[in-house]
């Protein structure tokens, strides 16, 4: 399950999470298959986000592949400057060390 932002919902989603209003009844149940017309309704709604069915990500439902594309993106205007360089590169680290792909710093090295 992964939360995605309402503007990046696309049709075919199935609800991982029923959509409830504001005093908490369901309106929308989890397994609904999304739709266009789905997907207007939960824009009209005014929601910020939905839970899908989908790989897990953070808390912040995204993917380890979608928050190191943002994190690029972020930094795409200052690629020359070596200090900012630095700061991604240990962003990026830290990315891959939550997301269990990279050691963790204080592991040693074996090389």
């Amino acid at each position: 399950m992964k939360r995605v932002v309402i503007t990046e919902v696309l049709p075919g989603m199935v609800l991982a999470k029923p959509v409830t209003n504001a005093n908490g009844l369901p309106i929308i149940s989890a397994g609904t298959t999304l739709d266009d017309a789905m997907i207007d309704r939960l824009k009209r709604l005014e929601l910020t986000s939905v839970y899908v069915e989908g790989d897990a990500g953070t808390a912040t439902g995204k993917t380890l592949a979608e928050l190191e594309a943002e994190l690029e993106h972020r930094f795409r205007r200052v690629i020359r400057d070596p200090l900012q360089q630095n700061i991604l590169a240990a962003l990026r680290l830290h990315l891959q060390q939550t997301h269990g792909v990279a050691g963790t710093e204080g592991e040693a090295s074996t090389s």
